[in-house]
């Protein structure tokens, strides 16, 4: 007979995840497939189940339990003791290897399962030294065989118990120190709202949508009621999203919100009339990559609604044209194809045929059609940002002429050449937005390209590119403002102080151009507007008291 090294045992559980957080995943999948036997043999109604996680506070343990189908007296000591033995259906259960159980072990130094079944008086205890299996393992003059090292660090008993009970528990008893983050509720929240197969937050505005396409289309989405220290845990999608005001003050507080999802995007992955799975994205302005306050970027890979790897998954698995892709989307990618299996870490699926099939058809979304809709979005969104600006400079500049804003007949005329040079900027960028629409024309569907501008000229007001009043006309662009005609009549600025002679007027339009030559715009005009109206106010108050 073949000799089994102890090394078998250190590969499943301390060598086998770099996050210690997995161990909550590889439970709770294990408690859904509970569940669903239990639901499916009418032991429980769906809205019966439960899946707690309970972190008490002030000790360093962590509990896990369900109450689905329990594990029978019988046979509860050979499941639990075999090893990569498990009897379920991988085309069908989330967790199927029947290793996923041993994760605890790596991170505390007492690993309990216990386990009642209806019908029986009796619960099952089975209790892992986990301090002594890792002292064990360690020491390198003890080549002990993996199936006398699981005999001498395991204990089994039996207890009474309601005859009605129905659970499985998993205690983890004195988490080591250097896996605190297991301890650590808001990280423990945060990893299960990414990855637990959990409902959307109902305050997610496209949730309904979501759940229509998958009623409509016939797919379902395993879900399920768990709760972190008796709070509900949820998908924590949200249509806002968010930058910091501030790159050195990365709180709450200094959060804001800079772009929202304006609408989001249904794909079926198919071909040959088979399906492999369905995904949704969120379409908005894309005006950069969403910063990493937003917890919820990226595209993410799920089956059986459990999210496979992390966020940057599809980017290590090099299906997007560039590497920062990913993090202009948010959206989920749900895996239906039984032949596209999970492998042991969880971290992607085993490579077969199927799974390349997959891979081709996700990357013709993926490497090309989102590569096209950010950069496209871009482009587009440059050229209205340019109209739009100028626009608004338009407008501003055309009442400052017909009001009289002018400081003199120097200003004035600096005033129309802005004002040409804004209506060209407009006449170019126009130009250039049609340009990109024929460019796009053939890579994107008009449908999705449609909800692109609506995101973006909503947002930059490209429908108010007209301006207000008669003075100029977008028709003429090299013809905005006829000045010797208008000089003859036109009013400046320092003309309205009537209280001033003709030289305390020229002085006054001295100082004001001396501030609009050497203070910057953004500044000088509102300088000026101060200066003039406390000069207008104090010949009001003057006037008043005579």
């Amino acid at each position: 007979m073949a000799f089994i090294g102890k090394n078998v045992i250190e590969n499943l559980t301390t060598g086998m995840y770099e996050d210690a957080k997995i161990i909550y995943r590889e439970y709770i999948q294990n408690s859904a497939d509970s569940i669903d036997q239990a639901i499916k043999t009418s032991l429980l109604k769906k809205n019966e189940a439960y899946i707690d996680v309970t972190i008490p506070s002030y000790e360093n343990n962590i509990f896990i339990e369900d109450n689905a189908m329990g594990i029978s007296v019988d046979n509860f000591k050979t499941i639990l003791s075999d090893i990569a033995a498990s009897n379920k259906d991988k085309t069908e259960n989330k967790g199927f290897r029947g290793i996923g159980r041993l994760g605890g072990l790596a991170y505390c130094n007492k690993l309990i399962f216990e386990s009642s079944y209806k019908g029986e008086n009796k619960k099952s205890i089975m209790t892992w030294d986990a301090k002594k299996l890792r002292e064990i393992i360690n020491d390198i003059n003890n080549n002990i065989e993996a199936s006398l090292l699981i005999d001498n660090v395991t204990t089994y008993e039996t207890q009474e118990e309601n005859i009605e009970s129905h659970y499985f528990k998993v205690s983890m008893i004195d988490v080591l120190e250097e896996n605190d983050e297991l301890l650590n509720i808001t990280e423990v929240k945060q990893y299960l709202e990414e990855v637990a197969p959990v409902p959307y937050v109902n305050k997610f505005i496209y949730r309904n949508a979501i759940y229509d396409f998958i009623k409509n289309n016939g797919f379902k989405l395993d879900e399920y009621n768990i709760k972190l220290n008796g709070e509900d845990i949820f998908k924590q999608y949200t249509s806002d999203l968010y930058k910091y005001k501030n790159d050195k003050i990365k709180d709450d507080k200094s959060k804001e919100i800079y772009d929202k999802i304006s609408d989001i995007v249904f794909e079926k992955l198919e071909s040959n009339e088979i399906v492999y799975g369905w995904l949704w994205y969120g379409i908005c302005r894309f005006e950069k990559q969403l910063p990493s306050i937003n917890r919820m970027r990226g595209l993410r890979i799920r089956k059986e609604n459990i999210q496979i790897g992390t966020d940057n998954t599809l980017s290590n698995q090099n299906l997007f044209k560039e590497p920062r892709s990913n993090y202009y989307f948010i959206g989920e990618i749900h895996v239906t194809h039984t032949a596209l299996i999970p492998n042991a870490r969880r971290d992607y699926f085993n490579q077969n045929y199927t799974c390349n099939i997959f891979e081709n058809i996700l990357k013709e979304i993926t490497y090309d059609k989102l590569y096209d809709i950010y950069h496209f979005a871009n482009n587009y969104k440059n050229a209205v940002k340019k109209i739009s600006n100028n626009s608004k400079e338009v407008i501003i500049l055309e009442e400052d002429i017909k009001s009289g804003k002018s400081i003199d007949s120097d200003d004035l005329k600096n005033k129309n050449k802005k004002l040409e040079q804004c209506y060209k900027v407009i006449e170019t960028n126009k130009s250039e937005i049609n340009k990109i629409k024929n460019r796009y024309a053939d890579k994107l569907p008009t449908n999705l390209s449609d909800r692109i501008y609506k995101a973006i000229d909503t947002h930059y007001t490209i429908d108010k590119i007209e301006c207000k009043n008669n003075i100029s006309s977008s028709d003429k662009p090299n013809d905005y403002v006829d000045i010797k005609s208008l000089s003859k009549n036109q009013k400046y600025l320092s003309q309205e102080l009537s209280q001033l002679n003709k030289k305390e007027q020229l002085l006054v339009s001295n100082i004001y151009r001396l501030i609009s030559k050497f203070v910057p715009e953004t500044i000088s005009n509102d300088l000026i507007a101060k200066i003039h109206n406390s000069l207008k106010n104090e010949y009001r108050k003057k006037n008043k008291n005579e």
